[in-house]
């Protein structure tokens, strides 16, 4: 199983980061291949609702020329796909946003032909951290994911979540347990 992490946080240091490496020892400990990459070190523009893409049926298609086209290469070979962000105002931050707007050109909307996804079986996860109550923070961002997994027709295992604290140190023995705990749940996913 290969994984692929699409890390939003667009701090060098971040509780975020942190947390999805928790995540990922867990993960790669169970056997997973695990792919990074950080949107910092990646130009990735806003959808211009051109529509170019749903015209170009065998590939992702988009006709922004930038580094969205790497990342939805790895999209497409990776069997989960977890997106990672600090939430600041109940949602995502702009380069993840970008990213996942930018993923409806893998919707296929050919001429006198039915619509069709190029993504077919990769699941679909979350991992945040917010400085409040994470339930009540990260409702945006879960729902934006559950919603982009049902219009892709892709399963949406749920989402990792922890409160930064102030302390600089996600670590604790509980969001310990949660990361090995959530990594236990993704790999099960891929099981039945």
């Amino acid at each position: 199983m290969k994984a692929y992490i699409i890390h939003g946080n667009t701090r060098s240091t971040s509780n975020t980061e942190a947390l999805a490496k928790l995540f990922t020892d867990a993960l790669a400990a169970n056997g997973a291949e695990v792919v990074h990459v950080s949107l910092r070190t990646k130009e990735i523009k806003s959808c211009v609702g051109c529509d170019k893409c749903h015209s170009i049926t065998d590939t992702f298609g988009c006709a922004i020329n930038d580094d969205m086209h790497e990342v939805a290469g790895e999209i497409l070979s990776s069997d989960l796909i977890i997106f990672t962000s600090p939430i600041y105002t109940w949602m995502p931050t702009p380069p993840l946003k970008a990213v996942m707007d930018r993923m409806y050109a893998f919707t296929k909307y050919p001429e006198n032909a039915d619509a069709f996804n190029l993504l077919k079986n990769q699941k679909i996860a979350m991992i945040s951290t917010s400085g409040d109550e994470c339930v009540k923070n990260c409702d945006l961002f879960d729902e934006s994911i559950r919603r982009m997994a049902s219009f892709a027709n892709l399963s949406y295992i749920g989402y990792l979540a922890a409160q930064d604290r102030g302390n600089g140190n996600i670590a604790r023995p509980e969001v310990i347990d949660d990361a090995k705990a959530f990594a236990d749940k993704c790999m099960t996913a891929f099981e039945s």
